[in-house]
């Protein structure tokens, strides 16, 4: 049996290489790797008690973490689990399910005609298709709908 120790000063930079890499294995877009590295500096500031969870009275002020707790069934706090991203696909489930309603060959790709049935995609296609292959994938069409979000505040 083989064990690891770790200084207390290499701890967090072991932690921030972990938390870069996706859980599914596949490499994460350097947006999704920043969003990770943010996410988990966050939940270290927020831990006041350092037990590694986010309780209610943790997230004064941080609403959208206190709607993500309300979503959690039968938890009363946060775990670091919570707050990464969930690999490189896409999150938005309606987007999901209007794009695989238009795949009708399940390809994971739109092509001009699979596109006519979500007439948004058809007007603007050549821009979407960002590696001109003449498809959309869905990771294409996420990628423009969160370019066209508003910029989020920063306290």
């Amino acid at each position: 049996m083989i064990v690891f120790t770790a200084s207390r000063a290499l701890l967090p930079a072991l932690v921030v290489v972990l938390v870069a890499m996706p859980a599914t294995g596949a490499p994460q877009s350097p947006p999704m790797r920043a969003y990770s590295m943010r996410m988990e500096s966050l939940f270290h500031r927020l831990d006041g008690n350092q037990n590694g969870r986010l309780e209610l009275h943790e997230l004064q002020g941080q609403r959208a973490l206190e709607r993500r707790l309300k979503r959690q069934n039968n938890r009363s706090y946060l775990l670091l689990d919570d707050l990464r991203s969930r690999g490189a696909s896409p999150s938005g489930p309606r987007l999901q399910r209007h794009f695989q309603q238009a795949d009708r060959n399940r390809d994971q790709r739109l092509n001009r005609q699979e596109a006519q049935a979500i007439p948004w995609i058809a007007r603007h296609f050549k821009r979407l298709d960002e590696n001109r292959d003449g498809t959309v994938t869905l990771a294409e069409l996420w990628r423009m709908q969160r370019s066209l979000a508003p910029p989020q505040r920063r306290p």
